[in-house]
Formats: structure tokens, C-alpha cells, sequence
């Protein structure tokens, strides 16, 4: 019976061994900068494997349009828990959300990354711009709290720490610690080319909407994150029984299917839901 147990485990674990290394040798070849191969590869191991992990992981280092990419990311983190793509992921959203400007997104993705993925290869790099987005943010606390858990939790590191923290805010630090200059990670990618084209403009039959606000101040800022990405963005009056709505209009649409193609964007990248309506 344990010779049959062992055998049945062998059988359902090769699979998974198989799909490990066509998916590290897919990686390789990003790597290297074989894309072309790469793309190649992936179409055959979209249709073998579907929904992987690995293989959408994969799919996103190589894709052009960020909002994209930032889907693919989400739907590993939020849907394959237990995937070794997961650490690579939360880097990459939060390189995302602090080249859009969101840096309280970013800093919660990247202080979720130093303490549960401690043997991540890029933890020094993670941990130099977690530090950046908390002080971009002006989350002055949440800094301190950061570094403590960086000096505490990584020793062997020298992080680029900027010059205007206190160290001796710091439990345990009186001196200041080495610092060791880095390169600023570069965004994810060129972000907002792809959003909408003036032939796309000129033939507008769709947008979306993306929220309705009894309050300006809130959608206001609301318009301001979804603008940071690079979409054009209109505020709309909307007079009610009672009270004056404030409506945020998103992008300009030839079809219903590109408006909802962008509104699917638009949730990947800022989690931010939005249907189309019709233009006058």
C-alpha cells in the first residue's frame, strides 16, 4: 500500500516538475533578453498550461502596456497565494504604483514584501524604495517602522537610507548606520502610451464612468490618481433632487467592447471599478 502511495505521489508531482522548468527556462530567456523567443514560448505554454502562475508571470515582464502587466501581477498575488511568482509580483506592482505617483499603494506592497519574503533576491532594492514611497507618501510613522524592520531584519544589507530620517529615531541606533548608494529602481514601463489614440478620439462613442461623488474634494482626488496613469479624466455636474453629484467621466471610446477593454485596465491597475455609457 505505501509502495502504491509513493508511486501515485511521484506521478502527480512529475507535472509540476515539468512545468517548473519549462517556466525557469522561459525566465532565462526574459533574462537574457530573448524576447522574441520568449513570446514564442509563451503562446505554446498559455495553450499547455492555462492559468499558471508562472506562465502569466512570465507574460507580464514582457508586456508593453503596464495596466496590463499590473492585472497579471494582481491575479497572481491575489489568486496563486502560494506561488514562488508571488514575491516578483509584489515587487513589480510596487515599482508600478510609485512610478503612477500612488505611494501609499506602494508602500504597503513593498512592506508586505520585506517581512513575509525574506530570501527575495531583489530585497535590497525593495527595501530602498519602500523607504522612498513612505517618504513620498509623508507616512513619517510608517518610515521609521520600515527602517527599524530593515536594519532589525537585514543585516547583511547596506540600504541607501536617505539622509533626512532621523536614525536615532531608531530603537537601537545611536550612530548612523553605512549606507551604500543605489540605482533608483526605473518604472515598470512607459505608462499611459497606449490609453487612447487621436483616431480613437476623433470616431468617440463611449466612456466610463468611474464614480459619482457627493463631495467634490473626493472626486477630485479620485480623478487625480486615475490621471496619474495616464487616462484623461472629466469631472460632470449632475444635478439631483437634492443635492449636485460629482461624476468622473474616464477616456473616449469608439465601441462599447474598447470601453469595456479599458475599464478592465482601469480595476487591474488602481482595483477601481467603471461601466460604459453612452456619449451624447
Amino acid at each position: 500500500m505505501k509502495r502504491i502511495s509513493a508511486a501515485l505521489i511521484l506521478v502527480l508531482l512529475l507535472p509540476l516538475s515539468i512545468i517548473s522548468q519549462d517556466v525557469d527556462g522561459l525566465l532565462d530567456l526574459i533574462e537574457s533578453g530573448k524576447i522574441d523567443s520568449a513570446t514564442s514560448i509563451i503562446s505554446e505554454l498559455s495553450y499547455t498550461y492555462p492559468g499558471n502562475p508562472g506562465v502569466r508571470y512570465a507574460r507580464a515582464l514582457i508586456q508593453q502596456d503596464a495596466l496590463v502587466a499590473a492585472g497579471l501581477y494582481k491575479d497572481i498575488v491575489r489568486n496563486h497565494p502560494n506561488s514562488p511568482y508571488v514575491a516578483g509580483s509584489i515587487m513589480h506592482l510596487g515599482e508600478y504604483y510609485y512610478a503612477t505617483g500612488l505611494y501609499i499603494q506602494s508602500r504597503t506592497l513593498l512592506a508586505r514584501l520585506v517581512r513575509e519574503y525574506p530570501d527575495y533576491p531583489e530585497i535590497l532594492n525593495a527595501g530602498n524604495l519602500l523607504l522612498r514611497a513612505g517618504l513620498a507618501a509623508r507616512q513619517m510613522d510608517r518610515v521609521y517602522e520600515d527602517l527599524e524592520t530593515l536594519l532589525q531584519e537585514y543585516p547583511q544589507y547596506s540600504f541607501d537610507i536617505p539622509t533626512e530620517l532621523d536614525l536615532t529615531r531608531v530603537r537601537g541606533r545611536s550612530q548612523p548606520a553605512p549606507v551604500q548608494a543605489s540605482p533608483t529602481p526605473a518604472p515598470l514601463r512607459s505608462l499611459g502610451s497606449d490609453v487612447q489614440t487621436n483616431d480613437n478620439l476623433s470616431r468617440a462613442a463611449f466612456t466610463l464612468q468611474a464614480g459619482a461623488f457627493g463631495n467634490y474634494s473626493n472626486a477630485r482626488r479620485l480623478a487625480d490618481q486615475i490621471e496619474a496613469i495616464g487616462y484623461t479624466v472629466r469631472i460632470s455636474e449632475r444635478p439631483t433632487a437634492n443635492r449636485t453629484l460629482y461624476v468622473i467621466m474616464v477616456g473616449e471610446y469608439s465601441s462599447r467592447e474598447a470601453a469595456l477593454s479599458g475599464s478592465d485596465m482601469l480595476e487591474a491597475a488602481l482595483g477601481i471599478e467603471s461601466f460604459p455609457i453612452a456619449m451624447d
